[in-house]
Order: C-alpha cells, then structure tokens, then sequence
C-alpha cells in the first residue's frame, strides 16, 4: 500500500489550500504523517510552508476551523515552530456549539471532527457531547445541522458528516462510537454509503469510506470501508462530493464531485492505519 499512499500524497500536493477550511486539516494531518512514513521531508516542509505564515494572524471569525492536532503534528516534526498563537485562537472561538454566531444559530456536525481533538481534555468531551446531543437522533445516526434559534435539525443523515462526528468521537471516546457504527453498517453496501446513508435514491459517497477506515482501522468495518476506498481510488485520486452547505435532502443528491482534500486526506490516514495494525 506503500506505493498507493505515495500517490495519494503526491496528488493531495496539487492542491490550492485555504486557511483553514473544513476538511483540509485530514489532508495536511495525512501529508505530515506520510511524509515521515515513506521518508519525504519535502512533504513536511510544504505544509509548514503553507501552514506557518498563519500562525501569527489576528484573531478572525474562521479561527474555529484551525485544526490543531495537524498544528500539534507539525511542531512534533519541526520542533522550532511556535503554534501557541494559533491554537489559543482556536480555543477562543470555540465557546460553544454555535461556532459562528455571525452566520446565524447553526451548529455543525463538521465541527465535531475539530473540536475532539482540538480542545483540551477538560473541555473536548462536553463540546463534542453537546453537539452530539443536538445532531444525533434516534437512529444514531446525525443531522449535518442544527438551528439553535428554532431547536430544529436538518434531518439530513449526510454520509461525510458521519465521518465528522465519528472521528470527534473517537477522539474523546465517547460511548456514542459504538451506537453510530452501528447505525453505519445497517447501511453499508460493500465498505460504501450513500451520500445521505438512509436514501436510497442517493449516489455512493466515497469520502465516508476513507473516514471510517481512518477512524476504526482495527474494525472489520474500517477494513471493509478501506478496501472500497481503495477499490474506488484511481492514480492516487479519491473522487468525492464537493463542500456541501446544510440544506433540505434535495441539496445533497446532486453535488459535483472531484479530488478534495476531505476525500484525500482521510484515505492517506487510513492507510497509515492499517499498516500500522500490520
């Protein structure tokens, strides 16, 4: 798989990064971690060379979306670079489930997969609590939104949005893991979900595939879904649905789709997971 990661890499490079927008972070997080794995400082460096010139910005209403565990992996490997700024901003901005009140009154199952890791201990486990609180019905399945000014989800059962909570989850360990995986193998074709999991109408969305594998890599479920991602995974690219806004079912059946970050970086990681249960 060693060959597969390499590519992957190489393609997740060719990338125009913003600062900071969801899902970027699994990429850059999968470019440290696989450059140190195959031995490609080059990679490091690029993501120090993207990442670094933001650490030191004024406080901004993004500030919410810097991923700090990528931060804490980059100054693992670069010792000399200060990310205190940076992840204080982040802490900031984060002070409750509405991440930006400046946009309205949702909360975001995105958030989840920030906010897990990126607190601290003391604080991770209630945020990632009471998103989960809000976002997860039932089923034990989420809601890619909630609207904390009318106390209504969207219903939307979104595939990466899954990925989203699970990976904040995991990173608290919560008891709420083994309920939604659960709930994800009730709809799993294969290691694959659709893009609303539930839908049957829905196409296949292969960014979940690579999310859980990341997740749970010593699962059969996590080797089901890396065993389908790679299946779908041509020349290094992992082709998947575009950012998608909260909105009715409707927004969700006919996205575009290309090579992203939140399909690359989670398929980088869940090979370096499995080759790490090797």
């Amino acid at each position: 798989m060693l060959d597969v990661l390499e590519r992957v890499g190489e393609r997740s490079l060719e990338y125009r990064y913003r600062i900071w927008g969801f899902g970027e972070g699994m990429a850059l997080r999968g470019l440290l971690l696989a450059g140190e794995r195959l031995g490609r400082p080059q990679w490091i460096d690029a993501v120090a060379d993207l990442v670094v010139p933001s650490l030191q910005h004024a406080a901004g209403p993004t500030d919410h979306l810097i991923p700090v565990d990528v931060l804490t992996e980059l100054r693992r490997l670069r010792p000399g670079v200060d990310i205190s700024a940076a992840v204080q901003r982040f802490r900031d901005a984060v002070t409750g489930i509405v991440h930006r009140p400046d946009l309205g009154q949702t909360v975001w199952v995105d958030c989840m997969h920030t906010d897990g890791p990126g607190l601290p201990p003391g604080r991770a486990g209630g945020a990632v609590e009471a998103a989960a609180e809000v976002l997860c019905d039932d089923s034990g399945l989420f809601s890619h939104g909630f609207d904390a000014g009318t106390g209504v989800a969207n219903r939307v059962h979104w595939a990466r949005g899954q990925g989203w909570a699970l990976h904040g989850l995991c990173a608290v360990g919560s008891p709420r893991v083994v309920k939604l995986l659960e709930a994800l193998q009730r709809y799993e074709v294969d290691g694959r979900w659709r893009t609303i999991v539930d839908d049957p109408r829905a196409p296949f969305e292969h960014s979940l595939s690579a999310l859980v594998a990341a997740a749970v890599p010593h699962t059969s479920l996590g080797r089901r879904g890396l065993r389908a991602a790679l299946e779908d995974t041509c020349d290094g690219e992992l082709v998947v649905s575009e950012a998608t806004p909260v909105g009715r079912a409707e927004t969700y059946l006919h996205r575009g789709e290309g090579v992203f970050p939140w399909g690359q970086g989670p398929l980088m990681l869940a090979i370096l997971g499995a080759l790490q249960c090797e």
